[in-house]
């Protein structure tokens, strides 16, 4: 699936909920639909008998989710939806050319591996107030979840001296895989802030800072790379966007 498939996806998401919401409802809702955008950074962890860690690159994240109260307080609230994340980083390893024997001696880790990888993400998170939203113009908050996460395209550029030697788009997999080798999970945890929509106050928005840990390595099969070149990462995103 390509990118602006995937963009393609979300706007037309987009629309249709400003159709269904022509004729407003006749009762205020405590229930929301949270579009955000962001970007983010990750900590990543890779086999070192392979391969050697660059650094990370930022990242962009962009969501539409469902906000539905969980209590009668109006303080507790189950999220759900989809994400597109996409995230980059770069390590030095091998590059072996064909009809040629794998040595992993660590004297050719010389070639400059960057890579971006396309995500979509499906959330699932629990989401506590501090302050009730339809009587605090700003309400902090906590949030805990779990996302499924299917790895879609890659680009990889390959660099020597600088120099780019080789592009690529490899298929990317999990080392413990769930269902499909593409799926696995992240768990999070997030802290946040609102601005809620009152008599006097016509718009809502939040800014949420956000912590990933992946369950699983992830890697691509390629002759020219080093095999069991397994990877992990972590990401703190920064997240913002409105409620409506």
């Amino acid at each position: 699936m390509k990118i602006k498939n995937i963009l393609c996806f979300f706007i037309l998401c987009f629309v249709l909920f400003f159709n269904s919401k022509a004729t407003p409802p006749k009762s205020k809702s405590p229930n929301a639909t949270r579009i955000c955008f962001g970007t983010s950074y990750g900590f990543y962890l890779i086999n070192t008998k392979h391969a050697k860690m660059g650094m990370a690159t930022p990242g962009l994240n962009f969501g539409l989710k469902r906000e539905i109260k969980a209590d009668r307080s109006r303080k507790t609230f189950f999220t759900f939806g989809l994400e597109y994340f996409m995230h980059a980083f770069n390590y030095y390893s091998y590059y072996f050319r064909p009809d040629t024997l794998k040595i992993y001696d660590k004297k050719l880790m010389n070639y400059k591996y960057a890579v971006f990888l396309h995500e979509i993400n499906a959330p699932l998170q629990l989401k506590v107030l501090f302050k009730r939203a339809d009587n605090s113009l700003y309400s902090p908050y906590l949030s805990v979840g779990y996302h499924l996460r299917y790895l879609l395209t890659s680009n990889l550029m390959i660099f020597k001296n600088g120099e780019l030697y080789k592009k690529d788009s490899p298929e990317w997999t999990f080392k413990n895989p769930l269902i499909s080798n593409k799926l696995n999970a992240f768990m999070s945890a997030s802290i946040g802030w609102q601005k809620n929509i009152l008599a006097s106050s016509k718009n809502s928005f939040f800014v949420e800072l956000n912590y990933r840990y992946g369950f699983s390595q992830y890697s691509f099969q390629r002759d020219y790379s080093a095999t069991s070149m397994y990877i992990n990462g972590t990401h703190l995103c920064l997240l913002m966007g409105v409620k409506l």
